[in-house]
């Protein structure tokens, strides 16, 4: 059974939620969970709540969410940024 987990970005629009980018994290769910809190955004939903970062744990082709994030346009910068600066480090200079 294989297990990978990875970083969803959404965004809400007229038609429904859209999928529009992800963030393979790897099989590591301890690294996985530590990058997802380290990210700025809320667990409350508000009514400008347009923008959703997920972490996702897949089994066997299964996801399971398992952590939801709402962040405004300038936390996403911060976060994608903050994201590829842990995943270079995790498999450039830690493994």
């Amino acid at each position: 059974m294989e297990t990978r987990y990875e970083i969803s970005l959404k965004m809400k629009m007229f038609k429904g939620i859209v999928e529009y980018g992800c963030f393979p994290i790897g099989s590591d769910g301890g690294f996985a969970v530590k990058i997802f809190s380290l990210l700025e955004g809320t667990s409350e939903i508000s009514e400008g709540s347009m923008i959703t970062m997920d972490l996702v744990k897949w089994e066997d082709g299964i996801p399971y969410p398992m952590i939801l994030i709402h962040c405004t346009y300038e936390q996403l910068a911060v976060n994608v940024k903050l994201i590829t600066k842990e995943l270079f480090k995790y498999f450039n200079l830690e493994n």
